[in-house]
């Protein structure tokens, strides 16, 4: 173990709270190797930090409830000028040798104003290395159509980064910086952390300076469990329902459609950081919380029905379970591809689907032998994986 004797500045994107938790972990990691870790967030007092009593300064940032939209549009070029004003005031008071982001783009700008080096961690789908048409159309069967499919997107993807990054490139250049011009320029770091598997998401031609780790796959901080779990009957099938943090009320709806009053089964669904349990219909055999220890559940579970997000996807898998996937922003729907070129699943589209499509497709993938097999084979591939640990060993090598 390579200790890292450092102050290192961690800079979590308040959207969504994933960008935080993975970079908790990281955090928990590099300071037990002996670095002095504070984080920059818009909420000082936010559970998580205080629970680990990490230093906190208040930064500003983008407050996003609907993660189907349009994220990057909550920042304005005046919002996105005092986050960068607040990152360089935090910069100069903790005075760090390494600074640390997620999905916070205002940070790779007063990274470079501070001339700091800066590590970014990042999914493999959010760089420029990725390529949708991949999982859409199979190059090994359809080669010509992939190659015309993927020269049109990836010009198409270039002129929308662009646009995307307008009003970041705009502060950017005030500061005289020239090389930040697309998303993924803000988006990627002097050291970008891909937090994924490359088994499960495959990127080729990376440079030097962007390395995989593996998931970051965030357990909770509370590690009970309800009673309620200890009586479920055995011999019913248990299903685990989980929004994640960026799920709609519409998921819910679907869930408990699909499986209320059903003798057969249970069903343990989790609502999330903005949909309260107490507005979800009561049933005998659906039973709700905001935030459960999703590990612990999936353990006496046969299946999971979630949105695509990067963690419950991983988690999932580092369960050895079949998915059923219902996205709702571009992110999970990639997810929810990839789970269907691996055979890891059932990707189903929100628009116009029922409960009883989605019961349909639980009873088919319990079913299937084949999809069985791969998830025992990424179990597998999972379970030599240790993203923290990785990303602290990188990290070092800066020092």
């Amino acid at each position: 173990m390579t200790k890292t004797n450092r102050p290192i500045l961690i800079f979590p994107s308040a959207i969504g709270q994933s960008h935080l938790t993975r970079l908790v972990l990281i955090a928990l990691e590099l300071q037990r190797r002996g670095a002095e870790i504070a984080f920059a967030f818009k909420e000082p007092n936010n559970q998580i930090l205080q629970h680990y009593k990490f230093s906190v300064f208040p930064v500003s940032d983008a407050v996003v409830t609907d993660f189907s939209s349009n994220v990057f549009a909550a920042y304005t070029p005046s919002l996105i000028e005092q986050c960068v004003k607040d990152e360089l005031k935090v910069i100069e008071t903790f005075k760090p040798d390494a600074i640390v982001g997620d999905f916070r783009l205002t940070a790779a700008i007063s990274a470079q104003i501070a001339k700091i080096p800066y590590i970014s961690v990042v999914d493999a789908c959010m760089t420029d290395y990725f390529d949708p048409v991949d999982i859409m159309i199979y190059k090994e069967s359809r080669p010509l159509e992939h190659k015309i499919a993927s020269v049109t997107g990836k010009a198409i993807q270039a002129l929308q980064k662009r646009t995307l990054a307008t009003p970041f490139r705009t502060v950017a250049q005030k500061y005289r910086l020239k090389n930040l011009t697309s998303l993924y320029d803000f988006l990627t770091g002097d050291l970008t952390l891909i937090a994924d598997s490359p088994e499960f998401c495959p990127l080729e031609n990376l440079p030097d300076h962007f390395r995989y780790i593996g998931p970051l796959i965030w357990e909770g901080i509370e590690e009970t469990v309800p009673d309620y779990l200890k009586k479920i009957n055995p011999s019913k099938k248990l299903i685990y329902a989980t929004t994640g943090n960026t799920g709609k009320e519409k998921f819910i709806q679907l869930v408990t459609d699909a499986f209320k009053n059903d003798i057969n089964y249970e069903v343990i669904l989790t609502t999330g950081a903005f949909i309260h349990p107490d507005a979800v219909p009561k049933f005998p055999n659906i039973h709700t919380a905001k935030f459960i220890p999703g590990s612990k559940i999936m353990q006496q579970s046969q299946a999971v029905i979630h949105c695509g997000g990067n963690g419950t996807t991983y988690q999932t898998l580092s369960q050895g379970l079949p998915a059923i996937v219902i996205p709702f922003n571009n992110e999970q729907t990639i997810n929810a591809w990839l789970i269907k070129k691996h055979k890891l699943g059932i990707p189903l589209s929100p628009a116009k689907l029922t409960g009883s499509q989605v019961k349909l497709a639980v009873q088919k993938l319990l079913d299937d032998v084949d999809t069985e097999e791969s998830v025992q084979h990424f179990k597998h591939l999972l379970a030599k994986m240790d993203a923290p640990k990785f990303a602290a060993d990188q990290i070092s090598t800066l020092f």
